[in-house]
This record gives C-alpha cells, sequence and structure tokens, in this order.
C-alpha cells in the first residue's frame, strides 16, 4: 500500500520550496518528478548521483531510482550503464484523475477549473517498453508503476504583439501531484500477471486479453507485442488468424 504520509511530506518539500508561484510551476524540474523523487529518496544526499557518466536520480540501498515521467527512450543508454553495476527501478507515473486548471498567462491567476474526462490506466506503461525490451528480462530491472491524481495547469499559448494571443490550445505548464492512490510493483516478469492476467496457465490472442482485463484491443496488442519483443511472453501457435501467447516460464 502506498505510504500516504510520506507522500504527503514529500510533497511539502517541493511546495515549500518556491516551485509553485501564483500556480505556476517553474521552468526546472517538474513537480511530478521532484515530488516523487523525493517520496522514494528523502534524503537529498542519495538524490542526483553520477553513475558511468549519467546522472542517476536516486542511488541509495536499493539501488539505482530513475523517476521516469516521459517516453522511455532516453532511458536506454543509462540502462545500458547502470544495470551491470546496480539494480535499477523505473517509477513511471499515471494519471488515474486530473484537474485541469487553466490560468492566465501574465497573472498566474486561476480562470477555470474542470475535471478531465480522460483517466489513464497502468497500461499507459506497455507503449513507452519498445525502446528498452531487450532488459524486461534482467533479473536487476524493476518497475513501479505509480498511479496519481494531479491537478494541470495550463495556460494560453504565447502573446503574440502586445495583446493579441495566438489561437489555439492551452499549453501543459505542469502537473502537480495531489493523491497517491495506488502502486503497482513489477520486480520479475512473472509480476506482469498483474496486468496480463492467466498466461501461465492459458493461451491468449489479443481479442482474449481484451476481453480478460477489460481493455481495448489496441491496448491489448500494444502490450502482447511489447512483453513478445522483450521476450517475457512466447508466441505458441495460431489461433485462426492471430496470434497466441503465453508467459515464458
Amino acid at each position: 500500500m502506498p505510504d500516504k504520509i510520506k507522500f504527503d511530506e514529500a510533497c511539502r518539500t517541493v511546495y515549500s520550496g518556491g516551485r509553485l508561484i501564483k500556480g505556476i510551476g517553474t521552468k526546472g524540474e517538474k513537480s511530478v518528478h521532484a515530488v516523487l523523487k523525493n517520496y522514494y529518496e528523502p534524503f537529498h544526499d542519495s538524490q542526483e548521483q553520477k553513475i558511468g557518466g549519467y546522472i542517476a536520480d536516486i542511488v541509495g540501498e536499493n539501488g539505482i531510482i530513475e523517476i521516469q515521467t516521459g517516453h522511455f527512450s532516453s532511458l536506454k543508454e543509462k540502462l545500458k550503464a547502470f544495470l551491470p553495476v546496480s539494480r535499477v527501478t523505473v517509477v513511471y507515473p499515471v494519471f488515474t484523475k486530473k484537474r485541469i486548471i487553466t490560468l492566465d498567462g501574465e497573472t498566474g491567476e486561476v480562470k477555470s477549473r474542470r475535471t478531465s474526462p480522460l483517466k489513464e490506466t497502468a497500461y499507459e506503461i506497455f507503449p513507452n517498453l519498445f525502446p528498452i525490451a531487450e532488459y524486461l528480462t534482467y533479473e536487476n530491472l524493476s518497475f513501479i508503476i505509480t498511479l496519481l491524481e494531479a491537478d494541470e495547469l495550463r495556460t494560453p499559448p504565447e502573446s503574440v504583439g502586445r495583446k493579441k494571443r495566438r489561437r489555439g490550445r492551452l499549453s501543459v505548464i505542469d502537473r502537480v501531484p495531489t493523491a497517491l492512490t495506488d502502486e503497482i510493483y513489477i520486480n520479475s516478469p512473472r509480476d506482469w500477471e498483474q496486468l496480463i492476467p492467466c498466461l501461465f496457465e492459458e493461451d491468449y490472442t489479443t481479442e482474449d486479453l481484451a476481453h480478460s482485463a477489460n481493455i481495448s484491443r489496441e491496448t491489448a496488442g500494444l502490450a502482447l507485442s511489447a512483453l513478445f519483443r522483450g521476450g517475457v511472453v512466447t508466441r505458441t501457435g495460431k489461433k485462426g488468424n492471430a496470434y497466441t501467447y503465453r508467459f515464458h516460464n
């Protein structure tokens, strides 16, 4: 279970440092990254440590922890350097609930608040696994999928001229975590069964998985393709024109 007291303390540590000024995030480290870094390692001496030519977010008694809020392409070279020397845990946040807060681009005053209809799930991690698929069966690689609620701060596009503004979508300037609702730990290839049920006992097609896990067929396809590329699952045959899959034993 998440340590909500520890999470609240991490939020206070970040926000008391002046990160949010009139509700606007700074241009440096984003709030999600900063909060999770302080949640998983509150001791600053263990943060931002140089390992093999790269800066690791956390280096502590549990090895290296990397907070990955974006695409995993940038993680590939780090894993190549980190995995031979340490256990590595990749923390990946998803937003199960977001409140959209629109701010005045000049004053930072709140113009509107609304709840986003879009809700992410833990399955958001699978498209990101492709760039690092070759490492998925490494014994010393783990993942934590962190389920968050957050305020997403948006402002209008940058000004053009003195008063006119360019039409277009609002710009997301920061996501401010407000609650930690769950954590999913993937400490071994078998732990993916938390998201891919029954594949140790049954052969699954993409359609079978979509039905079993109550996810879209596209999401199921990405999940099985990523795990197949990483050697976590194997193709066992075909059902009609569709491949069937099962976890490696």
